[in-house]
Formats: C-alpha cells, structure tokens, sequence
C-alpha cells in the first residue's frame, strides 16, 4: 500500500502532520503585517484598504478602480513576482486579527467585512494563517490590548 503524504508547511511526525506551534500575540501581529510593496503591487494594497470592511475585493473591482483591465494588472503583478490572490490574502489576514480582537466583531461579520464567500471559507483561510480558528484565536488573546 502506498501512502501519500502533504506537506502543508508543518513538520511531519510520524507520517501526521503535527500541529502548528501558536505564537504569541505580537508574533501573529508580525505574522500579519502587511508586506511593504512598491509599484502597481503597492496600488493594489491602496485599492484593497480604501475596500476592505466596505465592499468587493475582487480583481475585477480593484482592477477597474486603477483603471485596468483584469488581465493587465495580472501582468504588471506577475512582473513584480507576486499576484493578487496573495495581496489580498496577506491584507485579509492583517484585518482579520484587528477585527477579531481589536473591533471585538463576531467571525460573521469578519468574514462579511473581509468579503469571504462565507463563514466556512474565512475560518478555513484563518486556519490557513494561524493554525488555529477564529473563535479559538479570539478565546487566547481576547484580554489582549494592543
């Protein structure tokens, strides 16, 4: 019997992925900082900020508000070694702890402000980030104050 194995970032033990180490409060904000970008990268932060928490963060939309086509700002992206779908998620993680800690929203409401198709997708993304869910990351750093 063959057995396949994923590395998803975690440490195999024992041929189970084992559970990602929980950092500390200030090491999700480092996690979380948004990356200095430069160019049509730092455009498409722009456009996402002036969004977030109050309408879509499609390509689309983000691509009509710097006045391009979808595929040309997947170009200029590309060039710079990068692509949309990263930008955003490094932005959506960013909010994603300030909403859920510093604004004390629900995780509904986070990932309506975050434009997530729905409640699984962004719990499944904050998994992705932290290791942990949205509600368990709340429950450890809720009495923090940044």
């Amino acid at each position: 019997m063959i057995q396949l194995q994923r590395n998803y970032g975690n440490a195999l033990l024992d041929g189970e992925l084992s559970q990602p180490p929980i950092h500390t409060y200030q090491e999700y904000l480092t996690l979380a900082q948004i990356p200095h970008c430069e160019g049509v990268s730092a455009r498409v932060v722009d456009a996402l900020h002036q969004r977030v928490g109050r309408t879509d963060l499609s390509i689309e939309q983000i691509a009509s508000d710097l006045h391009l086509t979808k595929r040309t700002l997947q170009r200029r992206l590309q060039s710079q070694n990068t692509n949309f779908a990263q930008l955003r998620d490094d932005l959506r993680f960013h909010y994603a702890i300030k909403y859920l800690i510093d604004d004390n929203m629900s995780v509904d409401l986070v990932s309506r402000a975050l434009d997530f198709s729905d409640r699984t997708s962004f719990t499944n993304a904050f998994k992705r980030w932290t290791g942990l869910s949205p509600s368990t990351f709340r429950k450890l750093f809720r009495d923090y104050q940044a």
